[in-house]
């Protein structure tokens, strides 16, 4: 007697493809664990899914190698989606470090990520893992994993990908990750346009003085002060980003 039919395996290889994709795109997955971890994961989650979901009437064992290539694609492109959609936070407080460190004066003053194994500016490093410990102390990631389970319900292993959806949610949202980021460092872009529009006025009155190098220090006084006065409001803006990303996860799936 078979422990899983036919059918069963095709569908938790779908799931297996799906949770890849959507752990190899999770920022505090895909770089710092080893991959043997996330195909383990991925394992992991396809046996349990497979156990407790019922196969999609429509889901039918290819007989040919191009359909089980047409579904490997259309399983991992799912799987991406759904990662992106929690990525997309972790892009928005990179953006929105960069503004920020450019109005501050620290662009040269670089960190190293290790969500992302690459040098980035100090305020885009404690930003994105400021998004991490976020997830973990407000239990999102169960939410997150609900939610991935929730995926396979509203949009079964083996669907069929409405690729209209699927350009018009990547284009909207994607571009809402610069307005959002924007929002984000504004406090400080109206700082810096504050004390150079003061120095702009100095130095037309006190021709003689340095404005350029007593202006750096001013700069970055202002800047530090005017972040710990909006610090507090951008982790609550955080908070509730990250509580919307499991319903957000369910709005990329191209069902619609």
């Amino acid at each position: 007697m078979m422990l899983f039919e036919p059918i069963e395996l095709y569908q938790g290889y779908g799931i297996f493809l799906r949770a890849g994709a959507f752990f190899f795109l999770m920022p505090f997955l895909s770089s710092p664990a080893p991959i043997m971890v996330r195909t383990a994961a991925s394992l992991f989650m396809a046996f349990t899914f497979v156990a407790i979901t019922v196969p999609s009437p429509d889901l039918v064992v290819p007989s040919h190698l191009v359909e089980m290539a047409v579904f490997s694609v259309r399983e991992v492109l799912i799987g991406a989606l759904i990662g992106f959609s929690v990525q997309f936070i972790f892009h928005l407080c990179h953006l929105a470090g960069q503004m920020i460190s450019m109005e501050m004066g620290l662009m040269q003053s670089n960190l190293f990520n290790p969500l992302t194994r690459q040098q980035e500016t100090v305020l885009s490093t404690g930003l994105t893992m400021l998004v991490v410990v976020l997830i973990f102390v407000t239990q999102t990631h169960h939410l997150l994993l609900f939610a991935f389970k929730r995926s396979l319900e509203l949009m079964p292993i083996g669907a069929v990908i409405n690729k209209t959806t699927v350009v018009e949610t990547l284009v909207v949202d994607s571009g809402k990750i610069f307005m959002i980021a924007l929002q984000m460092a504004a406090p400080l872009i109206a700082v810096n346009y504050i004390v150079t529009l003061s120095f702009a006025i100095l130095g037309r009155a006190v021709p003689g003085m340095n404005i350029l190098i007593l202006s750096f220090g001013v700069r970055i006084f202002a800047g530090f002060s005017a972040l710990i006065l909006v610090f507090v409001l951008i982790v609550q803006f955080l908070i509730g980003m990250i509580h919307d990303s499991p319903e957000r996860m369910l709005q990329f799936l191209p069902f619609r």
